[in-house]
């Protein structure tokens, strides 16, 4: 064990070296002595290490806790995208895929969720913005004008 490994994990549960030889049974001297010399004995190798796997247990929690949060975060605003979509009916989306199919288009929300809608050959090219009303499942229709590029007008 490196003495300046085992002083970060003494600083991070704020232990002082005179606590930790009292935890381990030993006079306060002896174990500022062991940090000094860079001598460790088994039974304080042993308890540092515990003392470093419970940092990291309590650092596993916290990524747990924030990956929670967001995953909580997310599916908020998708809950509130597809109850945009499925109240008001009419949604702007990009085209962001042409697939093989010349008569489809796969479009984007602004939420992040994905449908697809019919269309002429060579109309609304990739990252053009069309309004959309959903059909069923994942399919939608179009509305609104559009001049023969596939812009919407007005």
């Amino acid at each position: 064990m490196d003495t300046e490994r085992a002083g970060k994990i003494l600083e991070a549960h704020g232990i002082s070296k005179s606590a930790f030889g009292k935890m381990l049974g030993v006079k306060a001297s002896t174990a500022r002595m062991a940090f000094s010399m860079k001598r460790f004995s088994k039974k304080m190798v042993a308890k540092l290490e515990e003392l470093e796997g419970e940092l990291l247990v309590e650092q596993e929690l916290g990524e747990v806790d924030e990956m929670i949060e967001t995953a909580q975060q997310e599916r908020a605003v998708i809950k509130a995208g597809m109850i945009a979509q499925s109240m008001d009916g009419i949604v702007s989306a990009k085209v962001y895929m042409l697939p093989k199919n010349p008569y489809l288009r796969f479009i984007e929300f602004s939420d992040g969720s994905h449908g697809k809608f019919r269309a002429k050959p060579g109309e609304f090219g990739l990252g053009s913005v069309v309004k959309v009303k959903q059909e069923d499942g994942d399919m939608y229709c179009l509305v609104g004008e559009y001049d023969r590029k596939g812009r919407l007008c007005g």
